[in-house]
């Protein structure tokens, strides 16, 4: 009989997780990707989620972007500066203006080394609220980041880049993704490292705005080693892979939302069923499957839903028996996730928070992605499913992480 208990904080150094199947090639030619584009809507309609950017605001954006580009080489010189010593480094800024909770998570290893790594330095973090929330025990000061006050405020953004030109960072760290160049985050690195050391990932076009270019190890494709490429600069170590938060620790409200489910003192596994695209989200009988093993494997189910996915969980519940939870904000789901004995979500934002809370975790990839997306921690497992009878594997990717992270008695 599995027990809950509180999952206590990430450990350092695991070893890796067994390599999943590569991901699925991406369709070529016309009739290969007029197939996929069907098969992404038959898939949205199914299970509900937004839809990739299409071509003609493709086009438009990279527009812009060339524009931006061609105005910015005119303006901006490229920098020059040396990396300064550790420990004469007092200030540093990451910034990461990705509105995503997953990718402000993902950003805390490299949080974490840093500050580890030169711990008389004050860390800044520039982000928007999703790094605020994320709550990484290491950052010293947080700098709000409102992207749209260019067009809302802009003298109030212009006054906060001034003010944090003022603080003479001597070294920035842009922490966008490796694969794909940020011109708001290239540029707001250019400004604010001023002459000083700038460093992130070699993307094209991006290399220009710093002043050490990090050339990324293709070997290397998982999101958070990735990520810790941008420690070699400064000569400092990694210092583990796992990520982490401070949501959740206050189990109030979770705990109230448990007992109104009826699963107070009971062991669950809770499902995450929603994602932010549709072809991340596996369908609703295919979790009803999952849900119907893990009954069977002596556990109780709740399954949790965000904005516009209550119908989505409600169809789950109904055809497996499990709980509906109530809504939840990111806080609350945190505290549900420390309580649950499993934790089964498609590869999204709650996916990572999972991890990051120290739960054990399957991940449910449908797009053949888990190479990147997935974590080489003990805690985790992820599921590759090429279509929507595939629950078995789901549930043998549950047994693997139940078995090698036994319940406390």
């Amino acid at each position: 009989m599995y027990h809950p208990r509180p999952v206590p904080d990430p450990v350092i150094a695991p070893p890796p997780s067994p390599v999943p199947p590569p991901p699925p090639a991406p369709p070529r030619g016309f009739f290969a990707r007029l197939r996929k584009r069907r098969e992404d809507a038959r898939r949205q309609a199914q299970v509900g989620g937004g839809r990739q950017r299409g071509p003609v605001a493709d086009l438009f954006r990279s527009a812009g972007r060339a524009l931006a580009l061609t105005l910015a080489n005119l303006v901006l010189p490229r920098p020059r500066a040396q990396v300064p010593a550790p420990e004469t480094i007092r200030r540093l800024l990451v910034i990461r203006v990705d509105e995503r909770v997953g990718n402000q998570l993902l950003t805390t290893p490299l949080l974490r080394a840093l500050k580890l790594g030169l711990p008389d330095a004050e860390l800044h973090l520039l982000a928007p609220k999703q790094g605020l929330l994320v709550a990484s025990p290491h950052v010293d000061r947080f700098h709000l980041w409102q992207k749209r006050d260019a067009f809302r405020a802009p003298l109030r953004q212009l006054g906060q880049l001034r003010a944090l030109r003022r603080e003479r960072f001597d070294v920035v760290i842009e922490a966008g993704h490796w694969s794909a160049w940020s011109l708001t985050s290239s540029v707001l690195a250019r400004l604010l490292g001023g002459r000083r050391a700038i460093v992130g990932h070699d993307r094209g076009d991006a290399a220009r705005f710093l002043s050490h270019p990090v050339p990324h190890d293709p070997a290397s494709v998982a999101e958070v080693p990735a990520k810790l490429e941008l420690l070699a600069p400064l000569g400092l170590r990694a210092r583990g892979l796992e990520l982490e938060t401070g949501l959740g620790r206050d189990l109030a409200a979770a705990d109230a939302a448990l007992a109104a489910a009826g699963l107070a003192g009971r062991p669950f596994a809770l499902l995450n069923p929603g994602a932010r695209l549709a072809d991340r989200r596996w369908p609703a009988e295919s979790y009803a499957a999952v849900a119907r093993g893990l009954s069977e494997r002596g556990l109780m189910v709740l399954v949790v839903w965000g904005p516009g996915e209550e119908g989505l969980a409600a169809a789950i519940v109904e055809g497996s028996g499990a709980r509906l939870a109530p809504p939840t904000d990111l806080d609350r789901l945190a505290g549900l996730m420390r309580r649950a004995r499993l934790v089964v979500s498609n590869n999204s934002g709650p996916m990572h928070l999972a991890v990051a809370v120290g739960a054990p975790t399957v991940g449910v990839f449908f797009r053949g992605d888990s190479v990147r997306w997935g974590h080489g921690i003990p805690a985790f497992a992820a599921a590759e499913v090429r279509g929507d009878a595939e629950a078995p594997a789901v549930l043998a990717a549950c047994d693997r992480v139940l078995a090698a992270n036994p319940a406390c008695a």
